[in-house]
């Protein structure tokens, strides 16, 4: 939330794509990434990209990352922030990797040239039910009576780091990730040895200075914050409208499932009474069929 004072949390969607995902700041990026993925592979250097994937068809999705780029060795790179939990995150990130790896391969390509797509997604809430804060998905063989666990590709790899899980207590100067989850987590507190010795971090906290200090920028991000806010209640009251509706259909259809079975009941009652068949057809409201199913069962 802005308070209008004070710099704003690197940790929003909006302020991490300006803080990072322009030309300006890419070496700060390349130090970022570089201690997320702790050289697997190395990135020297990275290329950005226009993160907005038009769709494909009438009724598809138009999806827009974060921030995209395409590392030295052409590695494609998806870095986003998540602010709100929507209980999709891992199929969103197979949906964004589907896109990009399409718009990657050209026609005539063998599938060997698809390039190697890793996923970061660092999440401002708990987003998993595991202990640590960062955990790496790539496509695995699961067990079967004669083989084990295996990785079956790691050309795709998604990265979920859950920021409310790391410890900035145990931070240091040793560990990069650490120093760069202090930035995102805590920008203010942020211990003056980390600036002075990782000139990217310091690039990194006077950009920050300068967009918190900018009130076009303080109104740009307002309006992005009441955007998302407006999206998540309208997606809560669509959610609680579709809830009401399956619960009142539910109803009518358990009423009438019951009204159905009631009329059963009277129909055998009525059978080893011997009542004709036409005569519990005009009073039960069931078919000649359906009677005459239950006389033979």
């Amino acid at each position: 939330m802005d308070t209008g004072s004070g710099l704003l949390k690197p940790s929003s969607d909006f302020v991490f794509a300006n803080l990072f995902g322009v030309e300006k700041h890419k070496r700060a990026l390349v130090c970022l990434l570089n201690a997320i993925l702790k050289g697997k592979p190395p990135i020297k250097s990275i290329t950005l990209k226009n993160p907005q994937h038009k769709k494909q068809r009438k009724d598809g999705k138009t999806t827009t990352l974060d921030i995209e780029a395409t590392t030295d060795d052409k590695t494609v790179l998806d870095i986003e922030i998540q602010c709100e939990r929507d209980g999709n995150l891992v199929n969103r990130a197979i949906f964004h990797q589907s896109r990009v790896t399409k718009d990657e391969l050209d026609a005539g390509q063998s599938y060997d040239s698809c390039p190697n797509i890793i996923s970061i997604w660092l999440t401002d809430y708990h987003e998993t039910w595991r202990h640590h804060h960062t955990h790496e998905a790539v496509y695995m063989f699961k067990a079967n009576p004669l083989d084990g666990i295996k990785i079956a590709s790691e050309k795709a790899r998604i990265f979920i780091i859950e920021l409310p899980k790391i410890d900035l207590r145990k931070a240091s100067l040793n560990d990069m990730f650490s120093v760069w989850m202090y930035f995102l987590k805590n920008p203010e507190l942020i211990p003056e040895e980390f600036i002075t010795k990782v000139p990217e971090v310091h690039e990194a906290l006077e950009e920050l200075k300068l967009l918190s200090a900018n009130e076009e920028f303080r109104i740009q991000y307002r309006a992005h914050i009441k955007a998302q806010n407006d999206r998540i209640s309208r997606e809560a009251n669509a959610e609680a409208r579709g809830e009401l509706k399956g619960i009142a259909i539910g109803e009518e259809r358990g009423e009438a499932g019951g009204k159905k079975e009631r009329d059963r009941e009277i129909a055998l009652r009525m059978l080893k009474k011997g009542n004709p068949v036409e005569d519990i057809a005009d009073l039960t409201g069931l078919s000649i069929e359906e009677i005459n199913s239950l006389k033979n069962k």
